[in-house]
């Protein structure tokens, strides 16, 4: 080989081997030496065309790119051009002129002619050394192949973890449908394990996001788009729509600082600032060296830890406004769990059981009740008992729970049972702390749910910040199968039930139950209008039970005793026990279980500990976000659904945030407004353009700059978002702003 060529190819070798040139670059010098074959030139159009056609077999490499084609013929002067037009020849600096919309006849250099025999042999051996499949390409190629590759398992999830993992990815494969066969049509007909491969596009991008460090270049978009079969433009469409996809680079570190009312309260504002001081950046940024981008996000569902931060997905919380750079250094935080109750049924193994242990969970008499059901009892036995007890929905809407089962029942098979996990209002952590604590039981509650209504498939739909509930369903899954208790034919009772965990992706509309659906569909999580509602046309229009957390886990403990034992705690129109998570100014924020009926003062003072020491109740918000106002008149008012009816307050889903005389509650209503308008998803105008307007209105408000008109303004924006909203989430999101101002009128019109 010439000298000066050996020269040349050394050179380009160790670029290719220190990252300084693409192996993009590599690949056209190997279609570029094919294409001379039997000849000694070719020509540029017809070069690229066969490139083309070569890298569409060769996963992540990006062939349209010009720049690694353009700087492997002006960065090494290996190649002469001559443009068909008129002769005109380019060598050496002049390359740098080519237009390569022209033609041109391309050959090696003259003096290196007679080595093209050579250049082919080493540019075969470094393709085959250097090029082929990017390692982080082929690592998607696995992911794909997992959910839409294979039809051998029913479920992917990902394998047993460690108590503290954070970082698993899923392991087993993912079904294809059949050919032909429409999803969600016939009756029974359909397999139980035929999805349709796009309902994985969530999963797929959160895998894909870890394999590309933190966010999803161009060119794995598209490749997950074609294993699809969906545009691009969908694909996109799902990653801008959930905040924590990234279609740019960010931080290896991506540090969310939460923004919402408990956290404001203890320190979020001075937290924030302090880290971004430190870095030398602001809220949005990434810093230079790459390495840290941080965020101010809405509600992180670590409330009674505030205030709180996720560091990709590690929790550190409570963090010390004081010392921000132990977000970047320290280790994670783990605090002392706080739980309570005067009687636990869904609590009562949290804190108790090592939850990733099934053998844990059977010894405190986990899976007895499903044991007594599938051998004892017909599926209309469990619901009716589920009926009798009086169970109601723990989410918020308090809907007959059996009821709701019976509506899905009576319509025809398939049907589908989801477990609500995804979380997100300020103030709401009990299933949380239930699904990172016992999440046996939970599974439990749904494969009983699932087992009322004969279906075969189950969901659990977890937020996406929450990626330790996600990897204790996981594991839960994993462990139920192994000891035969989910699959076909459970425990040789002849019914068979598949379970998949799902994340969400940081968008709070998806807790609405529709929403939920379509993101587990893979799309954006829109609202769809109702009627039909879920149990008549769900996923895939097909009948559909959604539950909360909390409602599943009172399910065993309902089967296992009888509805009569449950329905005697609490009161008659409010039955059993609920779970209240209480945080803001309370000394022990934390979730205590007690049975409906006991005074909202025997909740704050006794099991939350009253407030700090000088200090009184200024308001205490219940319901969340979308609740309503008490005040202290209020605390020996009964924790029961008809009793805060009559004085204003608002159970929902057991959301009690305390704030005593030292909050600003303009700013408390400023960071509400916030988090509405940051959620609306967009789909219907009332909500989309109403909550930016009431953020901008209850902002300017807490900056001290009131107006004469505010009031009625907001007044008539609440009213527009409640009458003509798609969903929940505009029709409620006033509620707690207009409320205020009915317990405090001064508190929106005067400086």
């Amino acid at each position: 080989m010439h000298t000066e060529l050996a020269t040349r190819l050394a050179q380009m070798e160790t670029d290719l081997r220190n990252g300084t040139l693409d192996r993009a670059a590599l690949f056209w010098l190997t279609v570029f030496a094919d294409a001379t074959a039997s000849a000694d030139s070719v020509r540029s159009d017809h070069w690229v065309e066969q490139g083309l056609a070569a890298a569409a077999d060769i996963p992540g490499l990006d062939a349209a790119n010009l720049a690694p084609r353009r700087d492997l013929v002006t960065r090494y002067n290996l190649f002469r051009f001559v443009r068909l037009k008129d002769d005109a020849e380019f060598s050496g600096a002049s390359l740098a002129d080519l237009d390569w919309q022209r033609k041109y006849r391309v050959s090696l250099r003259p003096e290196f002619a007679w080595d093209l025999p050579e250049l082919r042999s080493w540019a075969e051996a470094r393709w085959s050394e250097l090029g082929g499949v990017d390692p982080q390409f082929a690592a998607l190629e696995a992911v794909l192949e997992k959910y839409v590759g294979g039809k051998s398992a029913a479920h992917p999830h990902p394998q047993p973890l460690s108590h503290e993992g954070e970082g698993s990815q899923s392991q087993t494969p993912a079904p294809s449908p059949s050919e032909g066969e429409g999803w969600g049509e016939g009756e029974s007909s359909q397999a139980p394990d035929s999805l349709p491969p796009r309902s994985y596009l969530l999963e797929i991008l959160h895998d894909a996001q870890a394999i590309f460090g933190g966010w999803l270049p161009r060119p794995a978009v598209e490749r997950i788009a074609a294993a699809l079969a969906v545009p691009q433009a969908e694909v996109y469409g799902v990653t801008e729509f959930y905040e924590m996809f990234y279609t740019e680079p960010v931080g290896r570190k991506v540090v969310r600082v939460c923004q919402d009312a408990p956290c404001g309260v203890a320190g979020a504002d001075a937290l924030l600032a302090g880290l971004c001081q430190h870095l030398n950046i602001q809220s949005g940024e990434t810093t230079a060296d790459g390495r840290t981008t941080v965020e101010a996000v809405r509600c992180l569902g670590l409330c009674d830890r505030a205030p709180a931060v996720l560091v990709n997905h590690a929790r550190y919380a409570p963090s010390d406004p004081a010392a921000p750079q132990m977000l970047l250094d320290g280790p994670p935080v783990v605090p002392k769990l706080r739980v309570g109750g005067l009687v636990k049924l869904a609590l009562s193994n949290v804190g108790i059981v090592d939850p990733i242990s099934l053998e844990e969970y059977r010894a405190q008499g986990g899976l007895a009740a499903l044991r007594k059901a599938l051998h004892g009892m017909t599926p209309a036995q469990v619901m009716q008992d589920v009926k009798d007890s009086k169970l109601v929905g723990r989410g918020g809407a308090a809907f007959s729970t059996g009821l709701k089962w019976q509506f899905a029942a009576d319509n025809p098979k398939p049907r589908y049972v989801i477990c609500n996990a995804d979380e997100s209002e300020p103030g709401a952590f009990k299933d949380r702390v239930l699904m990172d604590g016992d999440p046996f039981r939970i599974v439990e509650g749904l494969m009983l749910a699932c087992y009322a209504v004969e279906a075969e498939r189950g969901f659990i739909y977890v937020r996406g910040e929450h990626r330790r509930g996600y990897e204790r369903f996981s594991n839960a899954v994993h462990c139920l199968e192994e000891a035969g208790w989910l699959g076909d034919d459970i425990q040789g009772s002849g019914w068979s039930l598949h379970i998949e965990v799902r994340r969400g992706a940081g968008a709070y509309v998806c807790g609405e139950e529709t929403a939920l659906m379509e993101s587990i569909e893979g799309k954006r999580g829109f609202p769809r209008l109702r009627p039909p509602f879920p149990t008549t046309a769900g996923l895939w229009e097909r009948p559909t039970v959604i539950n909360n957390v909390e409602t599943l886990a009172k399910v065993p403990s309902i089967i296992m005793h009888g509805p009569r034992w449950y329905s005697a705690l609490g009161t008659p129109e409010s039955a059993g026990t609920k779970l209240f998570a209480v945080s803001g100014s309370v000394t022990r924020p934390g979730v205590y279980e007690v049975p409906f009926g006991v005074p909202l003062r025997h909740l704050i003072y006794d099991m939350a500990g009253g407030l700090r020491e000088g200090r009184r109740v200024q308001a205490i918000l219940t319901g969340g976000a979308a609740g309503t106002f008490l005040t202290a008149e209020h605390l020996d008012t009964p924790l029961t659904f008809e009793d805060f009816k009559k004085v204003g307050g608002t159970v929902g889903a057991g959301t009690v945030m305390v704030f005593d005389d030292s909050v600003d509650l303009r700013d408390v209503l400023a960071r509400i407004g916030a988090f509405f308008a940051h959620e609306s998803c967009g789909k219907c105008y009332p909500c989309q353009m109403g909550t930016q307007r009431q953020a901008e209105i209850l902002r300017r408000i807490a900056a001290g700059d009131t107006r004469e008109t505010d009031a009625a303004t907001l007044i008539e924006l609440g009213q527009v978002m409640t009458d003509t909203s798609i969903c929940g989430l505009g029709q409620a999101a006033s509620w707690a702003i207009i409320d205020a101002h009915r317990r405090w009128p001064a508190l929106l019109t005067q400086d």
